[in-house]
């Protein structure tokens, strides 16, 4: 019997168990993909296919640093000489000492502390490269260190880098040095993108609950052009059979079919350590002490093979890709479902399988669901606003009234929020604040202090958070920040711009 006979009754019942409404695997072993299915449905009546196009969210990432590799390749670009400001003018930090030192590698290994600044960027319909200005706003920390902090920005500046480079757009540019050569056919830009290139497609789902998930109900999203400017770190689209094709080429330094395709010795850098990844440190002994980063790229060990990775999450997609080296195992997963742990595990459970190694886990029943329970979890969390610090009861806002709070206030990096008077009909017509920054709205409670607990809800996010304002010497609120984000270092503070005296009251949507 062969490793992988009871395969897809084995991942049908996991599908099932772990909540997902579709999902597509493939694997390729020593170049032939010995296993290609779909499972589910990709939309609310047709089935998931191993065709089925879907967004790759970060896995965009590997293409975006393969193709510069091109670029490296052919001595137009370097990857740790050259600073990445002499490729892209436009790009600097506040720091000019620090934009001297950064280069691609700085940038494509997530170590140059850069803030999180994604939902400003998010859904934005400025350019790319008039985003990229608004960062001489910044001053990251100016001491580069070797730990990996994740950042779709540097992405987003290190591909309109190679663009310029090229004389082209990231876009053509990944087209012509990657998906052409390779025939990458199923695979390219943008969900309207997907639309227009097949019928097979999958739409986004989620849960409230895993039970819910595992029960079928779910809500289904919808599909936007949302990284125009990110693209470079998170708008490809394709399928298993293209992922697991792609994995291969790189994995083999660029050889396709007994040709060399891509340029070997520049492709390298890609699969070399830059950044040491903390919080994957100490994981047991069938992983490597800890795991470091290359150029789009996990490296680490896996019961003693090479196991190159990764992941990519967008609203109601999840998806990633593992390398085998040592072993000539491509492993390529992808679902329809906002919150997934078995994209994580379903490699090692593939590899266990086989190469025939001691099962150490049940990785697909126990630590799947265990690790899916847990995503619920921190989204409930996130939901509920559990990580706020602690509300200190009976006090009051500082002001003699909500008239004093309403205004503009803009950050260069972040952009504008918005507040506003507003009438909420489900407390007797009493006034409120109202929040707008970007695409989301919504109410402010009173939490303490100067502080009001607001919301951000859309497909796929449903986040507690806290304005808290400031005020002058002279007693006038001057600023707001948010406080309960991710990283307590991305922190930015909006200056009041302008202030409504007259605080016009208006009636809730």
């Amino acid at each position: 019997m062969t490793p992988l006979a009871h395969l897809h009754e084995t991942l049908e019942k996991t599908r099932v168990e772990a909540g997902l409404k579709g999902m597509s695997v493939a694997v390729m072993h020593r170049g032939e993909v010995i296993f290609a299915d779909g499972f589910g449905q990709r939309n609310d009546t047709d089935p998931f296919t191993a065709e089925t196009l879907m967004p790759i969210a970060s896995l965009t990432k590997a293409f975006t640093s393969a193709a510069i590799s091109e670029l490296v390749g052919e001595g137009k670009m370097d990857w740790d000489t050259t600073p990445v400001n002499t490729y892209l003018p436009e790009f600097a930090f506040g720091d000019p000492v620090l934009t001297s030192q950064l280069t691609l590698v700085d940038l494509l290994s997530h170590r140059t502390g850069m803030p999180d600044i994604d939902v400003a960027w998010f859904k934005s319909t400025t350019t790319r490269r008039e985003n990229i200005k608004t960062l001489r706003n910044l001053s990251p920390p100016q001491k580069l260190k070797p730990y990996y902090k994740y950042s779709n920005t540097m992405y987003a500046v290190a591909g309109e880098a190679s663009a310029n480079v090229a004389g082209t757009t990231w876009e053509d540019l990944v087209q012509t040095k990657l998906l052409d050569p390779l025939g990458l056919k199923n695979t390219g830009f943008s969900p309207s993108g997907m639309v227009e290139r097949s019928d097979n497609y999958a739409m986004p789902y989620d849960a409230k609950t895993l039970k819910d998930a595992q029960e079928g109900k779910f809500e289904k999203g919808y599909l936007e052009d949302s990284l125009k400017v990110d693209a470079p770190a998170g708008d490809i689209f394709s399928n298993v059979l293209d992922l697991v094709k792609w994995g291969h080429v790189v994995m083999s330094e660029g050889v396709l079919d007994g040709k060399q395709v891509l340029k070997k010795e520049s492709l390298k850098e890609c699969f070399t350590p830059h950044s040491i990844m903390l919080e994957k440190m100490g994981r047991g002994k069938d992983f490597a002490i800890a795991a470091s980063y290359g150029l789009a790229w996990e490296l680490d060990t896996y019961k003693g093979n090479n196991f190159y990775f990764h992941t990519g999450s967008l609203y109601g997609f999840r998806g990633s890709l593992a390398l085998y080296p040592d072993a000539d195992i491509v492993v390529a997963f992808l679902t329809n479902t906002h919150k997934s742990a078995l994209r994580t595990y379903i490699p090692f459970y593939i590899v266990d399988q086989l190469l025939r190694l001691p099962r150490t886990e049940d990785w697909l029943s126990t630590v799947t669901l265990r690790q899916t329970q847990a995503e619920y979890d921190d989204f409930e969390a996130d939901r509920i606003g559990a990580e706020l610090p602690a509300r200190v009861k009976g006090t009051s806002f500082s002001h003699p009234n909500l008239e004093a709070y309403v205004g503009e206030y803009s950050d260069p990096v972040m952009g504008t929020v918005k507040i506003s008077l507003r009438k909420d009909k489900d407390s007797k017509e009493k006034d409120v604040l109202g929040l707008e920054y970007v695409t989301y709205k919504s109410k402010m409670d009173h939490y303490h202090f100067d502080s009001f607990r607001f919301s951000l809800k859309d497909f796929g996010v449903d986040v507690v958070s806290l304005a808290s304002f400031s005020t002058d010497p002279d007693g006038r609120v001057n600023g707001l920040r948010f406080i309960g984000g991710p990283d307590e270092d991305d922190v930015f503070n909006f200056k009041r711009r302008t202030a409504n005296t007259a605080a016009a009251v208006v009636k809730k949507d």
